[in-house]
């Protein structure tokens, strides 16, 4: 009995009627002392089907195991060697998630019927967004049924090697039968899944491509279409309109068609495309649908085999597969129907909207003759001259007050420009001061501008007396002063410098001015460029865009320096007395005392140099008298340091000499 409890147990291997199998759970059904019933479940080895063994907890019990476990056959006893109680789990486990990979499948989504372009009564922009969802759900709907083919193909490819191994350890012909016959399905199995999941990339290409062509399709209906609501011109002509007017009115009529007829047919073109892509996409699809029933059929034909199973577990397992797969065919082989359908219904809309497209460019076209003739400038003559006969008094009353307000405006600006001048004048008739100079200068600017703007605002008003629309004529005088200001930028900084310098009075004719590397006596002034006078009697004229900085040397007051250099023995307080007393003559001297506007003095020592001690003087003078005031403050000087001694030392060098003794000498 010990021996009994001890070997009936849970993952032990026993002979029962000739079928060996596995002990999975064991019931103890009438329990109490001596035999007791004892109820074993198993899995056959050689079936792998579970069943429940009623056994007596006997000591026969006990020799028949031992028995049983002394006189496996070789190959019941490879197959322990080999683990067969993990080989029969693995085959639970794996057929376990087979049929779960199975009884999981996705939803399957149908396009429906083909996208409707042409209903007028529907929202294209609302029917292209439904699209797009639909198409979303389908791609997603299609990559979970390739996910679920791709799981199918492994659990059965897995289930192939196993039962394959099964197969193998199995002596009764009957039960090996039965497994290869499983082997055999699941060869299959895998076979189908593959083609099945290759399948669905076909179909994943086709519904990614009918996508973004629908999302192009719906980004062109954001273009704007011409409608009852556009402003257009009016359709009918206003009460007393000339014939100038009546041609405008007609011309812009049939732009505003022309244009119409352009976005009408963008977006034919635009629909096109879109078809052209979903024909595409149909044409991409349909052999894969027409794949799909076989394989769905194909699918049947596995299932409905596994129904003649002597296996009841393994048979009742397919009879779900086998009706399912049936009904799939069905639905598929009705969508593949259908596609056909939409194909056809697909290229009679490409044919209507290639012909819409060459009905707009016949339209385009003669919209573009008859505008073309409304346009010659003969046409316009025409109507120009019946507008000016029907309309002749009245014109030539408002040409009339336009000339006669434009040359009022003209007399206006010419007089405030010569008050200006006026203003500034002097008595001297044969001398233009600095002031006049600018004053002119500035007052035929201010001329020339307000003609300028006099004539193009008179122009104007005669265009619109005749009818003529300004408003392309502004716009093109806009791009051409544009055009000019970015060719002639030189010309037009030129200008801009040039009526600033007047108007700060930066310098004037007569001045010592240094501007950048050119010094001279201004000479002339104008709107465009400065003209110097070098001291050599250089001419230089100098663009005023190309001023940065001016050095004004006689604006208001000047200043001069005088810089002598006395010998370093000289006494310093000797040549400061004497720097004055020369300073005091010339400030009472009554020739040069208008020049200057102080005494000049003595500043000090400047510079202590090799050969002299450098002392300055300096007065502040009246504008542009500081070089002669400076030369005469030199020779006086030079005169006054003579008469007292006071050597002004031309540049020398002090050499001194020492002796060397022999002794000191060196030795050779």
């Amino acid at each position: 009995m010990a021996i009994v409890a001890t070997k009936l147990n849970k993952g032990q291997w026993i002979r029962h009627d000739g079928d060996i199998g596995v002990v999975l759970g064991i019931e103890h059904r009438t329990p109490g002392k001596g035999n007791a019933l004892i109820a074993a479940t198993i899995r056959s080895f050689n079936s792998g089907n579970k069943k429940t063994i009623p056994f007596w907890k006997s000591n026969f019990l006990a020799v028949n195991l031992l028995i049983f476990l002394a006189l496996l056959t070789p190959g019941v006893a490879r197959a322990q060697a080999t683990s067969p109680l993990d080989l029969v789990q693995r085959i639970e486990a794996g057929e376990q998630a087979w049929f779960g990979a199975m009884a999981t499948e996705p939803p399957l989504i149908s396009l429906g019927a083909p996208l409707d372009l042409g209903s007028g009564d529907v929202d294209l922009t609302s029917v292209l967004r439904d699209r797009l969802r639909l198409l979303n759900r389908k791609v997603f709907s299609n990559r979970q049924w390739r996910k679920h083919w791709v799981d199918q193909g492994r659990a059965a490819n897995k289930m192939e090697s196993l039962y394959g191994e099964l197969a193998k350890t199995i002596a009764e012909e009957n039960a090996r039968q039965v497994v290869t016959a499983k082997q055999a399905c699941a060869r299959d199995w895998t076979a189908l899944a593959e083609a099945k999941a290759s399948n669905q990339d076909i179909f994943l290409t086709s519904f990614e491509m009918e996508h973004d062509s629908v999302e192009e399709r719906l980004e062109g209906t954001q273009v704007s279409v011409a409608g009852p609501d556009r402003d257009a011109p009016p359709t009918a002509q206003a009460v007393g309109a000339t014939p100038f007017e009546e041609r405008a009115v007609h011309i812009a009529r049939l732009q505003s068609r022309q244009t119409l007829q352009s976005e009408r047919r963008a977006l034919a073109v635009l629909e096109l495309g879109l078809l052209k892509q979903h024909l595409k996409s149909s044409a991409t699809v349909q052999p894969a649908l027409k794949r799909d029933v076989e394989l769905a059929r194909e699918e049947h034909r596995i299932a409905k085999a596994q129904l003649l199973s002597p296996d009841p577990d393994w048979s009742a397992r397919w009879l779900s597969r086998a009706t399912s797969a049936a009904a799939k065919a069905d639905k598929l082989k009705e969508e593949s129907d259908l596609s056909g359908v939409r194909r056809n219904s697909l290229e009679f809309d490409i044919d209507l909207a290639e012909s819409q497209i060459a009905y707009r460019d016949q339209r385009l076209s003669e919209i573009d003759k008859e505008t073309q003739e409304a346009e010659a400038l003969g046409g316009w003559l025409n109507a120009l001259l019946i507008t000016a006969r029907q309309q002749a008094p009245r014109m030539i009353g408002l040409l009339f007050m336009i000339l006669l307000g434009g040359w009022l405006a003209i007399r206006i600006v010419g007089l405030a420009a010569r008050t200006v001048v006026k203003l500034v004048a002097d008595d001297d008739p044969d001398h233009v001061s600095a002031a006049e100079q600018r004053a002119n200068t500035i007052a035929a600017v201010f001329k020339g501008i307000g003609k300028i703007i006099v004539y193009g605002v008179g122009v104007l008003l005669v265009c619109d007396v005749v009818g003529v629309n300004t408003g392309p004529i502004l716009g093109s005088v806009a791009i051409l002063g544009l055009a000019l200001s970015f060719g002639s930028q030189n010309l037009v900084r030129d200008f801009v410098n040039g009526f600033f310098v007047l108007v700060e009075n930066q310098y004037a004719v007569g001045d010592w001015v240094k501007i950048g590397d050119h010094e001279g006596d201004v000479e002339q002034i104008n709107i465009r460029s400065t003209r110097l006078r070098s001291g050599t009697g250089v001419l230089q004229i100098i663009p005023n865009g190309t001023i940065t900085t001016v050095e004004n040397m006689t604006r208001d007051w000047s200043k001069f320096r005088c810089h002598v250099g006395v010998s370093y023995d000289t006494d310093i307080d000797l040549v400061e007395r004497i720097c004055n007393e020369v300073g005091a003559e010339m400030y009472a001297d009554p020739d040069l005392k208008d020049s200057l506007a102080e005494a000049p003095t003595f500043v000090g020592v400047t510079q202590l140099a090799d050969s002299a001690v450098v002392v300055r003087s300096q007065a502040k003078t009246k504008p542009g008298a500081q070089w002669g005031l400076e030369r005469e403050m030199n020779r006086r000087l030079k005169k006054a340091f003579e008469e007292a001694g006071i050597e002004i030392p031309f540049p020398q060098q002090v050499v001194w000499h020492r002796n060397i003794s022999e002794t000191e000498s060196p030795t050779r």
